[in-house]
């Protein structure tokens, strides 16, 4: 159902970029406050990681889950609202955790609640807009999306160092409250006539198998460096591509997949999605392991902190504008690779002030890792739309948005484990430990542009 008047279009299109802004400052936010959550509770470095971790995790373990069932079912409407509602309390339940075990517990809570709020999100703009306003939704939408992401570090900083670091949860409540009341007004309740027959079996098994991917890579990388490397770890570590391999082919297999794995097949699609994934992955990597070393080592204020880790987001969002013009001009290919050109470079710099202990050189590398991820994500994101499959373009949204999530997931993993190794502790990061990390997050860029090299397009975007 269409809404109709003016005023509520914009409405409806501030609520779904609510929603998404939410997500994304959730994301953010948090990196900046890990060090004064690590020392509120008396854990490990490696430990609080879990509190960016988890919620990453249960995101993208669950996000094609919601979508799916979304499309199946008809009831957007319910499942956004719903998340909306759980997200808040998750927030305010995160807030008063008085331990870490409970707050990675609630963070878990809150990424499932992201999960439906974001697979439903653009399906409210293009269920219950006009088609001439569907591009402006969306495209408002990525906008409060990177915001949220320039926004999140130095909000976290000013929280946590003038008020506590609870507030970075509880300043999600006032907005989830609104939201509930507005979608509950706004958004039009679904007619029991348009409802789709569902006339193929929902692929749940897949989802699990998705999630078991995720979560046994995860618990094994960080149960290692906490725990040791045990043959217990160790075999969770490889139930992951097992479980993946399952997923894969299933997915080939099922006749209503949640994740369309025949987009895989493509080549251009196969390896532009590795190549995002590495570039993904390194971003959150160094949005995460950053601040432990600002705060611990060179020991700057959260708020100034917070302030420096504003550089990437802030480079990302200004050449992410132009780079949509530059498509048009240069095609998808030159692009990406320039932008795993520039990445490599900022890691490669950034490890080198880390370990100089030069500030200016950590500040150029966190430019240039912003501008090298604000490059990729637009290209990228066409590249992988434009070769897919003209029957599968519709799941190719869902491919680019796991791949991402996966890669904000292993980012963190990656990120601690280096750390953790060159550190030689789990409990405090040390210069080296961070240093070691960037030659890490040096070698997935190398990896990341020869994938893109790899993907050849067949069609100028």
């Amino acid at each position: 159902m269409l809404i109709e008047r003016p005023l509520f279009q914009k409405l409806l299109m501030i609520l779904a970029a609510a929603a998404v802004f939410m997500d994304y400052l959730d994301t953010s936010i948090v990196s900046i406050a890990l060090p004064s959550i690590s020392e509120s509770f008396g854990s490990g470095s490696s430990l609080s990681s879990w509190v960016m971790t988890s919620y990453l995790l249960a995101l993208g373990s669950t996000l094609l889950l919601f979508g799916k069932l979304a499309d199946r079912t008809g009831l957007q409407r319910v499942i956004f609202t719903s998340g909306f509602v759980l997200f808040t309390v998750a927030s305010f339940l995160c807030g008063i955790s008085g331990d870490i075990t409970s707050l990675i517990a609630f963070r878990i809570l809150q990424g499932v609640a992201a999960a439906m709020m974001v697979a439903t999100a653009t399906m409210l703009v293009t269920l219950h807009l006009p088609k001439a306003m569907q591009p402006i939704g969306m495209g408002v939408i990525a906008t409060a999306g990177g915001a949220a992401l320039a926004l999140g570090p130095g909000i976290g900083g000013v929280l946590t160092q003038f008020i506590s670091w609870h507030w970075i949860f509880f300043i999600n409540i006032p907005v989830g409250i609104v939201g509930v009341l507005v979608a509950l007004f706004l958004i039009p309740k679904p007619d029991p006539a348009d409802l789709p027959k569902r006339s193929k079996p929902f692929d749940s098994l897949g989802a699990v198998y998705l999630a078991i991917t995720l979560v046994a890579l995860l618990a094994g990388l960080e149960l290692g460096v906490s725990e040791g490397w045990s043959p217990l770890v160790l075999l969770l570590i490889l139930l992951s591509p097992v479980f993946g391999y399952l997923f894969l082919r299933r997915e080939l297999r099922h006749p209503d997949p949640i994740l369309s794995a025949r987009l895989l097949l493509n080549r251009t699609v196969m390896w532009a999605a590795v190549s995002t994934l590495c570039v993904t992955l390194v971003y959150l990597g160094v949005i995460y392991v950053m601040p432990f070393l600002l705060t611990e080592q060179y020991l700057l204020p959260t708020a100034v902190a917070g302030a420096v880790m504003l550089l990437p987001p802030v480079a990302m969002a200004i050449v992410g504008i132009p780079a949509g013009a530059l498509v048009r001009r240069f095609g998808c290919m030159i692009l990406c690779n320039a932008a795993t050109i520039l990445l490599a470079a900022g890691m490669a710099i950034l490890g080198g002030g880390v370990l100089l202990s030069n500030i200016l050189l950590i500040f150029a590398g966190l430019v240039l890792v912003g501008l090298g991820m604000g490059l990729n994500e637009g290209p990228s994101i066409q590249r992988i739309t434009v070769h897919s499959p003209i029957q599968l373009q519709g799941s190719s949204g869902g491919l680019i948005f796991t791949v991402m999530n996966v890669g904000c997931v292993l980012g963190v993993a990656l990120f601690s484990v280096a750390a953790s190794a060159g550190s030689g502790s789990s409990e405090v990061y040390t210069t080296t430990g961070v240093a070691l990390a960037c030659i890490a997050g040096l070698a997935v860029s190398i990896i990341a542009l020869v994938a893109s090299k790899l993907a050849r397009d067949t069609v100028k975007c």
